[in-house]
């Protein structure tokens, strides 16, 4: 173990597939958010070469009929990319006041964008949501369940 996270937020990277040092390919992220018009060398290329590719199975949970069903958090770039309409993600860029760079996914609906500010923000529907702190801050608070908080958001 290392002192980077917190002991059980560790456990939930590994679990993973994280490592530390761990180092994917970030070309395709890269032309991802090119196509979103962003200028993908400034977005957050390292927090990407770490943690884009992994699916985090993590608190809260709901038990249904003996089951345990937990909340996920998905890193990928260029699905999250695919899955949010440019109109959106312009709204939502709009709404922060600078450039969001989709990161990934939580709960299957909330689009996950890292900020120009270093901060993670959520996206679903008409609403962003910001986490709290930076980008690894955040990392840790959606591993321990807690949400994000309201943001702003547009008229539909």
């Amino acid at each position: 173990m290392n002192d980077r996270f917190p002991s059980e937020t560790e456990h939930l990277l590994r679990s993973a597939g994280w490592a530390p040092g761990r180092s994917v390919e970030v070309e395709p992220c890269l032309m991802a958010w090119r196509s979103l018009e962003l200028d993908a060398t400034a977005g957050p290329v390292s927090f990407v070469r770490e943690f884009d590719g992994l699916f985090i199975r993590h608190p809260p949970f709901v038990d249904i009929v003996d089951v345990r069903h937990f909340d996920h958090t998905r890193f990928d770039v260029a699905h999250s990319v695919r899955g949010i309409p440019p109109r959106v993600h312009r709204e939502y860029m709009n709404l922060a006041g600078f450039d969001l760079y989709p990161v990934g996914e939580n709960r299957s609906h909330m689009t996950l964008m890292a900020g120009r500010d270093g901060r993670l923000f959520s996206g679903v529907d008409n609403f962003l949501f910001v986490h709290v702190g930076d980008l690894e801050s955040a990392l840790v608070a959606i591993c321990q369940g807690v949400s994000p908080i309201p943001f702003g958001e547009w008229s539909l």
